[in-house]
């Protein structure tokens, strides 16, 4: 496997010089106080390139992502003295493991300081204890697993993740950050391999409202795929997409750094992407694989549940998470609401879906408004707002209601499913009830009923 890994680095070792974006890069000097320092650890000293994970644990003395003027601390990573990126302490007091990919940093040891930047970081979020820090490289973690095609694939998704420029308008707001990117592997004729990267954000701060974000995606954080590529077994890159403004798919002719790494750079305020542009600050969100043929993209929210205060805590913040005020930009807090996974494919119609309380009390995800239907193939999330004295169980039923589109009284909703349930508990973390229901075909003007086990 080694060998094959070798030959994987080799054809991405003539991009390790080239340039970042920015004209000018931040320096260890003009950032801040340098809180950690660390060696790249090896077993044996490595004589090859290879991609980097950072790890550490840390907390922020009086932080918290729902304050203003304390939101989190920022840390700038460097590696041999030169800018890599920036850490957000998004977690705050809680001690966190944040994770971030450094990039392939070539042969030889290197060194790398992890500084606290002064000019990012909250004026109350500035206390950061480092707990441990350590780094490892890709090569040791596939030495030591089963040599399969995934794990090949996993080593080459991980060498291609993209790198992050934060949208300007976000800096210093802590706003729309990058928590997660994952990536997914599609098989394609001729043992051609696509690879899809998506990155969740914190929240969008333009494009779909609140309202419709919880009613028809059941969350508030923005969830958008950002850099697609077909590859084959030995890596090579055969064809290479974003998601360029207004969601426009554009091949992809940007920068690669830190060997075969694309930059992209965070262009609209519903996280669109340019190949050109710079920011202050530069991410890679800790990745992860994900397999999504049996689910939507929001089950990956559910396996990283931290995702959820954090998406609660902004909705706060920026006034989007108000009880005192709904309207089209403006939520309960998701507590209060009751998330439902579905499965349909709809023709020419659209779904919403209804809870029925032991009281007999009834709440649709719609609300009466036909915008708020969901009208898309596959696995959908959706979220119904109930009575905060109602949020803390399970409903008594769940109905999924199919609505003509097209004004064809003959349109059909086919294999309907009612997959799972999830309300969130006091501390934001989800609670899920598989529900699993056969499939069904429910025809429009009608509703398809499940009662709920409680147990």
């Amino acid at each position: 496997m080694k060998i094959l890994l070798s030959a994987i680095l080799l054809l991405f070792l003539f991009v390790l010089t080239n340039p970042a974006q920015c004209e000018t890069e931040p320096t260890i000097e003009n950032t801040g106080k340098i809180l950690k320092e660390l060696k790249t650890a090896k077993e044996e000293k490595l004589s090859s390139a290879a991609d980097y994970l950072l790890t550490l644990k840390a907390s922020v003395k009086g932080a918290s992502w729902q304050k203003k003027n304390a939101e989190a601390a920022v840390l700038t990573v460097f590696v041999d003295g030169k800018y890599n990126q920036d850490l957000i302490l998004f977690a705050g007091e809680k001690v966190f493991e944040y994770q971030a990919l450094l990039g392939n940093l070539g042969a030889g040891d290197h060194k790398i300081s992890i500084v606290l930047n002064e000019a990012r970081s909250a004026p109350n979020a500035k206390k950061v204890k480092i707990r441990s820090a350590f780094s490892v490289a890709f090569e040791d973690l596939l030495a030591n697993a089963a040599t399969t095609d995934r794990s090949i694939l996993a080593y080459i998704a991980t060498i291609n993740a993209p790198f992050i420029y934060a949208r300007p308008d976000t800096i210093d707001k802590f706003s729309d950050i990058p928590l997660i990117t994952y990536y997914e592997i599609f098989d394609e004729p001729e043992n051609i391999k696509k690879i899809r990267y998506t990155t969740i954000f914190s929240n969008e701060d333009g494009g779909t409202q609140s309202a419709a974000l919880m009613a028809r995606w059941g969350r508030i954080t923005d969830i958008e795929w950002i850099y697609e590529m077909r590859v084959k077994e030995t890596g090579e890159i055969l064809s290479a997409i974003y998601q360029g403004a207004n969601h426009e798919t554009k091949n992809f002719t940007g920068n690669r750094i830190f060997g075969n790494h694309p930059l992209l750079f965070d262009a609209t305020i519903n996280n669109n992407f340019s190949v050109a542009g710079c920011s202050a600050l530069r991410f890679s969100p800790m990745l992860v694989q994900a397999n999504l043929a049996d689910g939507s993209r929001e089950t990956v929210m559910d396996n990283f549940a931290w995702t959820y205060p954090i998406m609660a805590q902004e909705g706060v913040r920026e006034g989007r998470v108000n009880i005192a005020k709904l309207d089209a930009n403006t939520i309960d807090d998701p507590r209060n609401y009751l998330y439902a996974e579905i499965y349909s494919e709809p023709e020419n119609t659209a779904i919403n879906v209804e809870a029925e309380t032991f009281d007999t009390q009834k709440f649709s995800s719609d609300a009466g408004n036909a915008a708020l239907r969901v009208n898309r193939t596959g696995y959908v999330r959706v979220a119904l707002r109930v009575p905060q004295n109602l949020a803390t169980d399970f409903p008594k039923a769940v109905s999924i209601g199919c609505y003509a589109t097209s004004g064809n009284l003959e349109s059909i909703c086919q294999n309907v499913r009612l997959v799972k349930l999830v309300r969130l508990d006091h501390n934001y973390q989800p609670i899920i009830k598989k529900v699993n229901t056969k499939s069904q075909n429910v025809k429009a003007g009608e509703r398809a009923r499940h009662l709920i086990n409680r147990f």
